[in-house]
């Protein structure tokens, strides 16, 4: 399959290498410099390509997918906090019939880990005496925190306690912890690829679910299986709809 690139940073070279050695050809990459406001996304730039991934930057992704759409070009999107622009992207998309693909993360580790979160919390949801936490670490790098993995798993487990009514990250000095607040904490700290610890905390014992990212590589082979999945398809779509083929729909 032929692939256009969105972003020539960490992520975008490692999405390269690992498209190329599934035997996909990357016809053109396009970075800060060759893609301001999305100009470099033109007929003559995307000859050929049946789908582009875009690992740039949040300010980029609303005119990358809207000129995608507009050429018949499937995208799929690993870059985060764009969401404020994200309804009029997805219409877009929907008005053009290609099709849109997006995650927080990649990684297909994650979509195990998320199963298995969300499986745990449906039974401690029967449980009282458990109190549930989450925490997550990133290299110092990265802009959003908590980033976007962490906001779905909280958003996840919220949804399934019922004994929780929103999340927080919020510490006040001197005040307790609101028991209906799923709390969230956060780590930027050197070189990591990311860790996301689930942590399930009663009178007796303890269980601790664990994510940890070894490199950007697993993100990267995610997101050109998200491609690959995601060619020939119209619509939009999230990562747990490719889950559902990946893993089985009864997540």
């Amino acid at each position: 399959m032929k692939l256009a690139l969105f972003g020539y940073g960490r992520m975008g070279r490692i999405v390269e290498e690992v498209a190329r050695a599934r035997g996909h050809e990357v016809t053109v990459i396009l970075d800060e410099d060759t893609n301001p406001g999305g100009a470099g996304i033109t007929e003559q730039a995307l000859a050929g390509a049946k789908m582009a991934i875009d690992f740039s930057v949040a300010a980029a992704v609303p005119a990358n997918a809207r000129r995608a759409a507009q050429l018949g070009v499937g995208l799929v999107v690993g870059t985060t906090g764009w969401d404020a622009e994200r309804e009029a992207v997805e219409r877009a998309v929907r008005s053009a019939g290609t099709g849109l693909l997006t995650a927080a993360n990649f990684s297909v580790g994650m979509l195990v880990f998320t199963r298995i979160v969300q499986a745990a919390a449906r039974m401690v949801n029967r449980l009282d005496q458990y109190d549930v936490h989450l925490w997550e670490a990133h290299h110092r790098h990265k802009a959003d925190h908590p980033g976007g993995t962490a906001r779905a798993l909280a958003s996840l487990l919220v949804e399934t306690l019922d004994r929780k009514e929103g999340w927080s990250t919020a510490l006040e000095p001197g005040a307790p912890i609101d028991p209906k607040m799923l709390q969230v904490s956060v780590a930027r700290v050197g070189e990591l690829a990311g860790v996301h610890v689930v942590g399930i905390d009663g009178p007796d014992d303890r269980i601790e679910l664990r994510h940890e990212a070894r490199s950007r590589r697993g993100f990267a082979l995610g997101a050109v299986l998200g491609a690959e999945w995601l060619a020939g398809r119209s619509g939009v779509y999230a990562l747990g709809d490719m889950a559902d083929d990946l893993l089985g729909g009864d997540g």
